[in-house]
């Protein structure tokens, strides 16, 4: 089963029990995706990931644009690009928000999905380019995965698709009303037909569709909508809660929020609303649609952990226990920056004679090693210490908020825990493994990760070479 058969498994699923499942169309147009970027490289590699990537019978081809300049001529003579890769730094150190600007403000392109795609993050701070810039996604080229890549242009082609086919409907309705005024017959007959049309595909939509007219009243949600919301006058009234508080002017926008579905489980939407306008531009109602991305987020979140995770032991990675060292010396103790002046350190451990136990129970019995070292490991640690496999039989430990003689104290427990430890092995023997321990008092804003972990095996050295199983401090 490939990575998008995963992404698209549930959906699949509840496709095709109401009708066959969609085949790829032959010949069928390309979604063209316009990639502005003066790095040739980023164009010939975006154009090798693209090269599998599908969606609703249609492949995708790049439409590509060595500077801002030459984005704008392109853009000024097509309407059907749905979304644009974008830098930032190209003929100036700002083209790409420039382009923004020009995208939204001159050309009046609400449409198309803009994403900001840069290799200089510090050039333009995600933080600061969101709220000052329409722009519906930031991306790092250095986490661009092509996974990534497919998820994040599927939702803005979606997106784009969908807020297009509302804006035509819209149009040709107010076209044909307007035409056919002095036609009153007609005309009724033409309004029924498309009321009864617009009725029948929002109710065909897999979406979550629903409209609330001008004073309030809840008057179309469809099928998609009421499965997850079996009140629907209640989940109605959440959507209109939120966009009471969010929304402004006659522009669609959208945000990410989570609901409880009718199983009980909770469900991560993403949300695009539009508020519709009369023909004297005061305000009609408002239409909306919802994503399911719960399957995306979990599969986001088992990326970040495979990416973090050491397979055999549990543990962090090698990569992510010296992040986390990293950030720590940094004055950052969460997800949110903050100042840190408490006094922590950096315990290094190293199992005693790792090698013997390999060669003479064998890799089974290392591998068994290594995870019943990790668990005991963690049984004395707190919830805000971290210990992370640096490689082989080598482990790195931090302990937060926590000075050099409590560290010490709490290193010494380590080694009475790993020398009391007994490994269990499959024929019913155990056997038994110390390990030597070398400690060094961190300190944010002072140290590099290179002095820490510089000091920290110094001590571990010292201790292996005075016997092993005991703690030495640096």
């Amino acid at each position: 089963m490939s990575p998008d058969d995963l992404l698209f498994g549930d959906e699949q699923a509840e496709t095709s029990s109401e009708q066959p499942p969609e085949q790829p169309s032959v010949g069928a147009a390309p979604w063209p995706i316009l990639v502005v970027d003066d790095d040739e490289q980023v164009h010939a590699m975006t154009r090798v990931l693209l090269n599998d990537f599908e969606f609703e019978g249609r492949r995708f081809a790049i439409v590509s644009a060595f500077s801002a300049a030459e984005a704008r001529a392109i853009l000024a003579e097509r309407t059907d690009l749905p979304v644009v890769l974008l830098d930032v730094v190209m003929e100036t150190h700002d083209a790409g928000l420039r382009l923004v600007h020009h995208i939204r403000r001159d050309l009046g392109n609400r449409h198309i999905r803009i994403i900001l795609r840069t290799g200089q993050p510090g050039q333009a701070p995600e933080r600061e380019v969101i709220v000052a810039y329409d722009i519906n996604d930031y991306k790092s080229k250095a986490e661009l995965t092509a996974q990534k890549l497919f998820t994040s242009l599927i939702g803005a082609v979606r997106g784009w698709r969908d807020l297009v086919t509302i804006e035509t409907l819209n149009h040709s309705l107010e076209r044909r009303v307007a035409e056919r005024t002095a036609e009153l017959e007609r005309q009724t007959a033409l309004a029924d037909e498309q009321r009864r049309f617009i009725e029948n595909l929002v109710e065909m939509m897999p979406s979550p569709v629903w409209y609330r007219d001008a004073a309030g009243r809840s008057t179309l949600c469809n099928r998609a909508f009421r499965e997850l919301f079996p009140d629907a006058d209640d989940g109605i009234e959440w959507t209109i809660d939120r966009q009471a508080r969010t929304g402004t002017g006659t522009e669609a926008f959208s945000f990410e929020t989570s609901v409880v579905g009718p199983d009980g489980a909770p469900r991560e939407l993403l949300v695009v609303k539009r508020p519709l306008t009369g023909a004297d531009g005061t305000a009609a109602g408002l239409i909306g649609i919802a994503t399911d991305i719960t399957e995306r987020r979990r599969m986001e979140h088992e990326l970040h952990r495979l990416a973090t995770t050491d397979p055999l032991s549990g543990a962090h990675n090698r990569r992510h226990i010296l992040d986390l060292l990293d950030r720590l010396l940094a004055g950052q103790g969460g997800a949110e920056p903050r100042p840190i002046v408490e006094p922590a350190c950096l315990v290094m451990l190293d199992i005693d004679h790792f090698k013997r136990i390999n060669d003479g129970l064998g890799h089974a019995a290392g591998d068994a090693a290594i995870r019943n070292v990790v668990e005991e490991i963690r049984r004395h640690l707190r919830a805000t210490d971290q210990i992370g496999r640096i490689g082989g039989e080598e482990f790195a430990i931090l302990l937060a908020d926590t000075g050099r003689n409590d560290g010490a104290a709490i290193a010494e427990r380590l080694r009475s825990g790993l020398a009391a430890l007994a490994i269990p092995l499959p024929d019913g023997r155990r056997f038994q493994l110390t390990g030597s321990f070398g400690l060094t008092e961190v300190r944010p804003l002072a140290d590099t990760v290179e002095s820490v972990l510089g000091r920290a095996d110094q001590a571990l050295y010292r201790a292996k070479a005075l016997g092993r199983n005991r703690v030495e401090l640096n």
